[in-house]
């Protein structure tokens, strides 16, 4: 536990790496769940069909845009680890999905997530990306 606290108060691109990378190895522990790349600059979780999860060994997949600056890479991470914690506790809610409501909270659960690992972000800028990609995806939903 102490690496992870050293890890926090870092403020270099490498800590950025590290924490990311930290914050990676946590998730897919605690979630059963793939953290992989994917070519561009958009991230999403992708959630594993329930009868495939036998076969396939984990519960979904979160693909983490290449094309992202290193912040940009963990704040997504973060934002994704939120939908995984969202969709797990409401499995059967489907027929209440607010989209712009689940985009805040995972946001939210995510950036919990991340402090309880020991893993802390500029709140300030993590705020500021909050509220761009919630203008956007109010954009998209009009």
């Amino acid at each position: 536990m102490e690496d992870i606290q050293i890890l926090s108060s870092i403020s270099t691109k490498a800590s950025l790496i590290a924490k990311f990378e930290v914050l990676m190895k946590m998730a897919e522990y605690d979630f059963n769940i793939s953290i992989e790349f994917a070519n561009g600059d958009n991230s999403y979780w992708i959630p594993t069909p329930f009868e495939e999860i036998e076969d396939i060994g984990h519960i979904g997949i979160i693909d983490i845009g290449d094309d992202q600056s290193d912040f940009e890479k963990l704040i997504s991470l973060v934002h994704e680890i939120g939908h995984v914690i969202y969709s797990d506790k409401n499995k059967f809610k489907e027929h209440r999905r607010i989209p712009l409501f689940e985009e805040s909270l995972a946001w939210h659960l995510g950036y919990d997530y991340a402090l309880s690992c020991g893993i802390e972000i500029d709140s300030k800028e993590y705020a500021q990306r909050v509220e761009i990609a919630l203008r956007l995806y109010s954009k998209e939903l009009k």
